[in-house]
């Protein structure tokens, strides 16, 4: 079975052209190991001219935006029981989705997809210098990161503005409630970076 993949375009301002790949070249994408495809896509971006980058962000771009957000986890899904809660593998998976999309620069999107992590904290406690301190603060960051995206998504026209700022609107909402009911259990909160990128910002 042969799939599609963008051809070269030396002209930057055009769309990225598809065809199909061969046969031979499928087999080695479908069977050498996530680690070796992630080493082929470096070696052949970083050994490329800089429209074929371009075309690889494109099409990033365009995949990622139509791909749906999946349900989020449940708490018992995201951190392990007590004694000390721990970050799960379904954590993590929620922080690779939202950094693909955001290194796509899908700013709103990504923020989306760490959305239910934020509201999670809101109804959890934990101790200082805990894992889920520590894993809160890496949240802390990538939601941060996303926002340096939403912000151009924001001076966008239309559709994509809009989205970008019922997103933030609903990031602001989660953040003003987390750090009410963490002051009320005597907590830090967690979202310190986020929020001050997020004040700068005018919705």
């Amino acid at each position: 079975m042969n799939h599609v993949s963008p051809t070269t375009n030396t002209n930057p301002g055009a769309q990225p052209q598809v065809r199909h790949v061969n046969l031979m070249v499928d087999t080695i994408i479908t069977n050498v190991a996530s680690d070796d495809i992630r080493t082929l896509v470096r070696a052949l971006l970083s050994s490329s001219p800089a429209h074929v980058t371009d075309q690889f962000c494109s099409l990033a771009k365009s995949h990622l935006h139509h791909m749906p957000i999946p349900p989020a986890p449940g708490a018992l899904e995201l951190f392990t029981s007590d004694p000390e809660p721990t970050p799960t593998p379904a954590f993590e998976t929620v922080l690779a989705r939202a950094r693909a999309r955001y290194g796509a620069g899908l700013g709103s999107s990504s923020i989306l997809v760490l959305l239910p992590i934020v509201d999670l904290a809101g109804s959890i406690q934990w101790r200082e210098g805990s894992a889920v301190e520590d894993a809160l603060s890496i949240v802390d960051c990538d939601i941060a990161a996303a926002l340096l995206h939403a912000k151009e998504e924001l001076a966008q026209q239309g559709e994509t503005a809009q989205e970008a700022r019922d997103a933030l609107t609903r990031l602001r909402s989660s953040l003003e409630i987390v750090e009410e009911k963490v002051e009320d259990w005597g907590g830090d909160f967690p979202f310190e970076r986020s929020q001050d990128a997020l004040t700068s910002m005018q919705l």
